[in-house]
């Protein structure tokens, strides 16, 4: 008896990948390959001995101020807003000349004001030096009129003398001084009825 030997079958074809095209000669060109990143072990290290931690010294209770949490979240968004979504539509777009001109216009504005402030300032300035040279002159007048020399003069005329030891001194008056005088002398003459 013989047995039949199975009938043998062509291999299949390799499957044409997607990429795969037809060079003008006829054949595949398969696409050419990224290379591969070949891992080199490095030598083993031996890892750092730990050191122990330092005690810590025990201070009060830790205050973290509220204003460095606010600075910091600050920060954080101002370093992000050149990267946002709306600054780029903001810089192509029409509305960006609009934005530029209101900033020069407010800068020029700041300018002009600090000027006028700039400029009352002067004239306050020059006022305070016309008022200070007005006070001067009349504190010379009001020295000379009623200086010690008019004062001593005045009373020689009078026929009074200054003793050497006292210094004349210039008294303020009230309007009511003289009724609050003769009550005074009133009631020290009822008292000594002399």
């Amino acid at each position: 008896m013989a047995v039949a030997a199975p009938a043998r079958t062509a291999p299949p074809e390799p499957k044409k990948r997607p990429r795969d095209r037809p060079s003008p000669g006829g054949r595949t060109v398969a696409p050419a390959r990224k290379p591969r990143k070949i891992q080199v072990d490095a030598p083993a290290r031996k890892p750092p001995a730990r050191r122990k931690p330092a005690p810590r010294r025990r201070t009060g209770a830790r205050v973290i101020p509220i204003a460095a949490g606010t600075a910091g979240r600050a920060a954080v968004a101002v370093t992000q807003l050149p990267e946002s979504g709306l600054i780029h539509r903001l810089t192509r777009g029409r509305a960006w000349i609009g934005v530029l001109g209101v900033l020069l216009v407010g800068i020029v504005a700041l300018n002009v004001v600090t000027l006028s402030f700039a400029a009352s300032a002067g004239k306050v300035d020059v006022r305070n030096q016309e008022l200070s040279k007005e006070n001067s002159m009349l504190e010379s007048r009001l020295a000379q009129k009623m200086g010690q020399a008019r004062l001593r003069h005045e009373a020689a005329e009078q026929g009074l003398s200054m003793t050497a030891t006292a210094e004349p001194q210039l008294l303020t008056t009230r309007k009511t001084d003289i009724a609050e005088a003769a009550s005074r002398l009133g009631a020290a003459a009822a008292a000594n009825p002399e």
